[in-house]
């Protein structure tokens, strides 16, 4: 699956026309924790996978999510 799509799909509301890379910052993107907070809600659903608390702490960047629904996934 293409997660950076499913990312952009989820996010593409609150873009305004920007494009997500895998560096992209959420922060940066004007993303805040809720909106990181639906986003990560609607992963975990796509994908059925179960992220913990500790995790999304870590989350800062797209790819930063990505590799985390990658490690998820295996």
């Amino acid at each position: 699956m293409d997660y950076l799509a499913k990312i952009t799909e989820v996010l593409e509301p609150k873009l305004k026309g920007k494009t997500l890379t895998e560096e992209s910052n959420f922060k940066d993107l004007g993303i805040d924790s809720l909106d990181l907070v639906d986003l990560v809600f609607q992963m975990e659903e796509a994908l059925d996978v179960q992220f913990e608390d500790e995790e999304l702490l870590t989350i800062k960047t797209v790819g930063d999510l990505i590799h985390l629904v990658e490690a998820k996934r295996q």
